[in-house]
């Protein structure tokens, strides 16, 4: 099979993967693109709203390709700040047409860094089911091939720590908890790609079919050293990136402190209580408020 059969393949199953969004996505990604008129070139929804079904309290997760951060930011430190640590999370809430209550976390990302770091110029990696939304064929053709880049790419940093014979699920699971572990995140990694593989374990067979064919050869003992150096060095520095990210989400996210700490709470069963004067100045006090959460286990 050749790399040009193998990219076909990857595109089917992104393609396989696009089904159409349920009545308070679409009204969310409208109320988004209303927000940011002109500037949103496209959305991918992404997340647990997804994979397991939107609920009211369910916070619908997307990224929110732009034309430009200047185009969202205007110019000044939002501009410049979303331009050295992407993404810029934001938060909306509005009412669907029966009154219920939606909820979105947003990340905004430039269309040119979006394909730079999904198709593998970032530690983070989108594998998993995602819907675009674009009503340019163009640009929802350019999404779907970055997709597919992004699963052909976590599979390439995983390889070589894989020894036949391994289960076609295996692979999927590894990856995603390793680059879980390159992040902050509350819940365990290795539970968390498990149940993210489980719940679309045809969609990963069909994954490995492609990119782990029986009978192909196996990285030598430097190789998987190398990459166990490359995914150790991410978790070195993907962590303080992250630290960052945070600082800077307490600076812009909309929905403020309340709703990170309800966030962390759901995974990792920590609560941390605030003072007022916490929740009004949240950069200040965010070093003091990640270093409490770390005491007490909210990050793993």
């Amino acid at each position: 099979m050749t790399q040009d059969d193998v990219m076909d393949g990857l595109r089917a199953i992104v393609r396989d993967d696009q089904v159409p969004v349920s009545p308070a996505a679409a009204a969310m990604a409208n109320a988004i693109r209303a927000r940011h008129a002109g500037a949103v070139r496209g959305l991918v929804f992404y997340g647990s709203a997804l994979r397991q079904g939107e609920k009211s309290d369910k916070m619908l997760d997307f990224y929110v390709i732009v034309s430009s951060y200047g185009a969202v930011h205007g110019t000044g430190l939002k501009q410049l700040a979303s331009f050295l640590i992407p993404p810029s999370v934001h938060f909306m809430e509005i009412r669907d047409e029966a009154g219920n209550r939606l909820r979105s976390k947003y990340a905004i990302v430039s269309e040119k860094a979006f394909h730079r770091r999904t198709r593998g110029g970032a530690f983070e990696t989108i594998a998993q089911p995602a819907t675009v939304i674009a009503d340019d064929p163009a640009v929802e053709a350019a999404l779907i091939d970055t997709l597919a880049m992004a699963c052909r790419h976590l599979a390439d940093e995983v390889r070589p720590l894989m020894q036949a014979p391994f289960d076609p699920l295996e692979p999927w699971v590894r990856g995603l908890a390793a680059s879980y572990r390159t992040e902050l995140r509350p819940e365990k990694p290795e539970a968390r790609a498990r149940e993210i593989v489980g719940r679309f374990e045809a969609r990963y067979r069909r994954l490995s079919a492609l990119l782990f064919p029986p009978g192909a050869p196996q990285a030598d003992g430097f190789s998987r050293m190398l990459c166990r150096l490359r995914w150790g060095a991410r978790q070195v520095v993907g962590k303080p990136m992250g630290a960052m990210r945070v600082l800077k989400a307490a600076a812009t996210f909309d929905a403020g402190l309340d709703y990170i700490l309800e966030k962390v709470e759901s995974h990792s069963g920590v609560r941390l209580e605030v003072t007022e004067n916490e929740r009004k100045r949240p950069v200040l006090n965010a070093p003091m408020l990640a270093w409490r959460l770390y005491r007490a286990g909210a990050f793993r």
